[in-house]
């Protein structure tokens, strides 16, 4: 019997499977590459065909390796295709989906134009938030590029025949922009290598706030916090974070600029405590691999993690942009080590359970099940 076609629409970071495709140094989603690995490990019962546009490269690729095909579409600016409403980018995808005919779409995120482009095709289609742009938007002062996207976003849910979201503060928003469509959880895995770190806790307390300095993840109010004297006996990390973004800082907040997956195992091995503070979130990375390694965390109400916090137990869910709940709860997990190593291990388990790729992937089949009628 031959096997349905899933199209994924995503920016599958091609340089780890292929040296023909240049590398990048910025973000990508982590998620996707377990998904890869555990579709690789799996007689899955779909024919996958992962669609990505790629910078750097002159004409199309198709490579078809571990029993799955990567199709690399060239792309330029980005900031070009949002003026011209990503009509090239848009075209060229169509082309190739009307060539592969497949059973089901998948696209991921709103970020580009992956949900934009195909909203309107004939066929069942699941889009899979990242960010909440248009809930970032209204929280936050966000980027021009960025505010454009979320009119957009508001613009592509409806269309869809599924909507999963990584947490419930996720599927909350997602249902905001479009009540009629079936919107569900679905939990994207943290990475591997970070469910076999140990913790090698530095002498003393450090804190670690990684991401990016978008301004949804408020990172003044932690430098604020931080410059309290009550708490410069501990040392706030901000990975992401450009040495000189922030001016006049006081000795024990050191700004790392952008570092190494590698790097950020090792920070997070050594840290006391996570720090995220964000005005909205729908689950961030840093989070869900802080958990899965025991480490406790201190989140906001409007962050998708906290599902993976229980509030003063394995660390600390806090009011937006309130310093002194912040700086009271750092002092808290920070006041020994052993309370610390504590909380950190307090519901580990289930975190673990839950971030896992084969929760994932198992979820993920279900839900192409159903949408396929299988």
């Amino acid at each position: 019997m031959k096997k349905k076609k899933i199209a994924i629409l995503a920016d599958f970071p091609a340089w780890l499977i292929s040296d023909k495709i240049p590398s990048s140094s910025g973000h990508y989603a982590v998620w996707l590459v377990s998904l890869y690995e555990r579709f690789s490990k799996e007689s899955i019962p779909y024919e996958i065909h992962w669609i990505s546009l790629i910078r750097g490269i002159e004409k199309p690729q198709h490579i078809q390796i571990s029993g799955q095909h990567f199709h690399f579409i060239p792309c330029g600016s980005r900031m070009m295709a949002q003026c011209t409403g990503y009509f090239l980018d848009s075209l060229r995808i169509k082309c190739l989906l009307k060539k592969l005919t497949p059973d089901l779409l998948h696209a991921w995120g709103t970020e580009g134009c992956y949900a934009w482009a195909t909203r309107k095709l004939a066929m069942p289609k699941i889009l899979s938030m990242q960010g909440m742009l248009t809930a970032y938007a209204q929280r936050a002062i966000m980027p021009p590029f960025q505010i454009r996207q979320a009119k957009l976003e508001k613009k592509t849910l409806p269309y869809f025949s599924c909507i999963t979201a990584e947490s419930e503060w996720g599927v909350e928003r997602a249902k905001e922009l479009a009540p009629e469509v079936d919107t569900m959880l679905w939990e994207y895995a943290a990475n591997e290598p970070f469910f076999h770190e140990e913790r090698k806790m530095a002498e003393h307390p450090t804190c670690l706030l990684a991401g990016t300095n978008s301004p949804v993840k408020n990172i003044p109010c932690a430098i604020n916090a931080f410059s309290h004297p009550d708490l410069s006996h501990i040392t706030l990390y901000l990975a992401g974070v450009s040495p000189g973004a922030y001016s006049d800082l006081p000795p024990n907040i050191i700004p790392l600029g952008r570092i190494s997956r590698d790097e950020i195992k090792r920070l997070l091995s050594e840290t006391w405590c996570l720090v995220h503070p964000s005005l909205a979130d729908t689950c961030p990375n840093i989070v869900k691999e802080a958990r899965v390694m025991g480490i406790p965390a201190i989140v906001t109400t409007e962050c998708g993690a906290k599902q993976y916090i229980v509030n003063e137990k394995s660390g600390y869910i806090i009011p937006c942009d309130n310093e002194a709940a912040l700086r009271d709860a750092v002092l808290e997990i920070t006041k020994s080590a052993h309370t610390s190593i504590a909380m950190g291990e307090y519901d580990r388990e289930r975190c673990r359970q839950a971030l896992s790729a084969d929760t994932m992937y198992q979820e993920l089949i279900r839900i192409y099940d159903k949408l396929l009628n299988v």
